[in-house]
């Protein structure tokens, strides 16, 4: 059983900077003389001139229910006090200070959504305010919160950053540093994790020089309650002596509690009855002192767990039940004290929010009615210069805003014109690939059949001829059919791309069925991206080529196809194991022509080939 530092008033106060320093100094006083606490509040009540001056009172009024255990008023007051407190005045940290103090009212009452309300509210102050202490503060209630909720692993993250964030600052206070470290601890020991929540526990003690042995006292127990969980009873027994002599000098009914339920716990574990008896009575004594229900749920499942190792089974079961109805009751009770809590926190802000408003005008009215004439003068001038200023921007404006849209008619009549002679271009390039490719295989065609003519041919040949004629009128169709598809397209995706290429592999195959054919496409490529038409069909042209060479010249066993791409361009390759490319003919069987038609469309190839080797032809 863990417990967090839930009293360390006296340490919050040493620390306040000192602003409306004589009521703040009096108002002090009832920490340190708590039997003169309610005649200096009422004295002091007389004295309070305007809201911030309120809200200091209420803090010191919260103090004083939070000391006498009375939560409900403790919270109404510490949540009237950050509200009224100016969040820019040196008193800021008393907004600070009231967040941590409504953080601990809502946890000890299972509430935890709001107690996290509150750690964010007073992170967001600390971080306005600039206040390295506090937000590594409010950060490590957070952990402690999360840790309430059984979100261990996020209350790890929270209390490291509170424990960067302080350790990183020159002036964080050693204490805070401590809580923080005990915030990943206990995470990290309700997360199964002992080794990592003793490590965090032990640093604690590195610095135990620079800190009061009273402010950590939770260490000790922490350590003690880790160790015990790992069944290192002799290793967490020593501990636990030191917490209760600490604690005992401080009269922490809440810590001594925790202390002696833990080691009735060890006691019995070592089947010693008699020993776990007496350290039963003393927890059972200071529970009943504390008043703390956390504490007698504590005690009351330990009981349960002592006299079933015992044998008796009836009192184990009694003391079960009483566990269970304790914890239930807190749910029971919650219900009840909320609709009462919102009622006496609507009446409450009612009234301070109609004295805070009725003494701030008060005390403003004077100066209002001094200034007034002063005050409609400088309001004349500043509305013609406003007036003035109104008009000038807006004529500049008006001016900038009609220079804009001229602006934009031109460049869209721009855009248009260059994309008109784009496309003019694309076309006529398309019309020169027809006439040097399409139209010069035509000729040839036509060529080779006057020739059949006058040609003395037996029939064999003649009909070798006519086949070689065939097939190459088929070529010159699929090329044709290949730069309609082309013209047919403004633009020619990836995926477009691929489709053609899978197309010329399977033709492919039909006429290689020894090869063995590949086509890859990357992780990386974006099968959306778009080529226009000029670049797609000379990608796929180059392709072609270089797969009809591999299939004619280099004998490969296997020929693949790959795309990858490099950011918003694409690369092609194909690549064959076959008997590779002579230095000599490096630039023939197509590959001078491949060369010219990455040109251009503005793109690199590259050819890699060794002698038995295999060859890789990339456009890119």
């Amino acid at each position: 059983m863990k417990y967090r530092f839930y009293t360390l008033i006296v340490f919050f106060l040493a620390s306040f900077q000192l602003f409306s320093q004589d009521l703040r100094t009096r108002l002090g006083r009832t920490i340190y003389n708590p039997d003169s606490a309610t005649i200096i509040l009422e004295l002091e009540e007389e004295n309070l001139q305007n809201a911030a001056d309120s809200g200091i009172y209420f803090y010191f009024l919260a103090e004083q229910y939070n000391v006498a255990r009375e939560n409900d008023l403790a919270a109404e007051y510490f949540l009237k006090s950050a509200e009224l407190i100016d969040s820019k005045s040196k008193n800021q940290d008393l907004i600070s200070l009231s967040y941590i103090r409504l953080n601990r009212l809502e946890s000890i009452d299972g509430r935890f959504e709001r107690a996290l309300m509150y750690s964010q509210k007073g992170l967001q102050n600390s971080t306005a305010a600039l206040d390295t202490n506090y937000m590594g503060y409010a950060l490590l209630d957070i952990s402690v919160v999360y840790h309430d909720m059984e979100e261990y692993e996020r209350g790890v993250e929270y209390g490291k950053q509170a424990y960067q964030l302080l350790t990183s600052y020159s002036k964080a206070r050693a204490p805070f540093i401590a809580f923080a470290l005990n915030a990943i601890g206990i995470n990290f020991d309700d997360w199964d994790k002992p080794d990592s929540a003793l490590f965090y526990h032990y640093k604690v003690l590195e610095n135990i020089e620079n800190l009061d042995s009273t402010r950590i006292s939770f260490t000790f127990n922490n350590i003690a309650n880790t160790l015990l969980k790992q069944k290192k009873y002799s290793e967490a027994e020593p501990w636990l002596h030191t917490a209760v002599k600490v604690n005992q000098k401080s009269m922490d009914d809440y810590s001594l509690a925790a202390n002696y339920t833990n080691l009735a716990t060890i006691a019995y574990k070592r089947r010693d009855f008699g020993k776990a008896q007496v350290m039963m009575d003393s927890a059972y004594k200071y529970v009943e002192q504390s008043e703390s229900t956390e504490k007698k749920r504590d005690y009351l499942y330990e009981q349960y767990g002592f006299n079933k190792a015992k044998g008796n089974l009836n009192e184990a079961m009694d003391y079960l039940e009483q566990y269970v109805a304790v914890k239930d009751s807190i749910f029971k009770e919650e219900r009840v004290k909320t609709l009462g809590e919102l009622e006496a926190k609507y009446q409450v802000e009612t009234k301070e929010r109609e004295l805070a408003e009725s003494r701030a005008a008060l005390a403003e009215n004077e100066l209002v009615v001094e200034a007034q004439n002063n005050q409609l003068l400088l309001l004349l001038i500043l509305v013609l210069i406003s007036f003035g200023v109104g008009f000038f921007i807006y004529y500049r404006q008006k001016n900038k805003n009609r220079h804009l849209e001229q602006e934009a008619k031109l460049q869209a009549i721009y855009a248009e014109q260059e994309t008109q002679k784009r496309l003019h271009e694309q076309r006529d390039r398309i019309s020169s690939d027809l006439h040097d490719n399409i139209g010069a295989q035509l000729t040839f065609i036509i060529s080779s059949l006057n020739n059949l003519k006058f040609g003395n041919l037996d029939l064999e040949k003649l009909s070798d001829k006519i086949d070689q004629i065939s097939g190459f009128t088929v070529e010159t169709i699929n090329e044709l059919r290949d730069t309609i598809w082309a013209m047919n397209k403004d633009h020619i995706s990836v995926e477009d791309l691929e489709s053609r290429l899978a197309h010329l592999i399977s033709k492919a195959k039909i006429s290689y069925p020894q090869i063995d054919f590949e086509l890859k496409i990357e992780n990386e490529v974006d099968r959306n991206l778009l080529l226009n038409s000029i670049e797609g069909m000379n990608y796929y042209r180059v392709i072609q080529e270089a797969v009809n060479n591999a299939l004619k010249h280099s004998d490969a066993k296997k020929i693949s196809i790959t795309f990858s791409q490099d950011q918003d361009k694409i690369r092609l390759c194909v690549e064959d194991d076959g008997v590779g490319i002579s230095q000599e003919n490096k630039f023939g069987n197509g590959l001078g022509n491949m060369k010219t038609r990455a040109e251009r469309i503005g793109r690199e190839l590259s050819i890699a080939s060794d002698e038995g080797k295999g060859t890789q032809i990339c456009i890119y």
